[in-house]
């Protein structure tokens, strides 16, 4: 891990876990994929330098999400 390296958790439905995937792997982030706090939900554990970048590619999945 690098120096400044931040981890944020993401809380999602399910069945967003394949646009999410799909963003943050090709915003080159790396994260996990953990067991939400209620069934049907799923938590991301994601590493980033830029807290910034992550929340552009967090608005973008979550727009793609609403058109679903």
């Amino acid at each position: 891990m690098k120096l400044g390296t931040k981890t944020a958790g993401i809380a999602i439905d399910a069945w967003k876990l394949a646009i999410f995937r799909r963003h943050l792997d090709a915003g080159g982030f790396s994260y996990t994929e953990h067991p939400g706090l209620s069934e049907g939900t799923l938590i991301l554990k994601v590493k980033a330098d830029r807290i910034a970048s992550l929340q552009q590619v967090v608005e973008k999945a979550q727009l793609e999400c609403k058109m679903q």
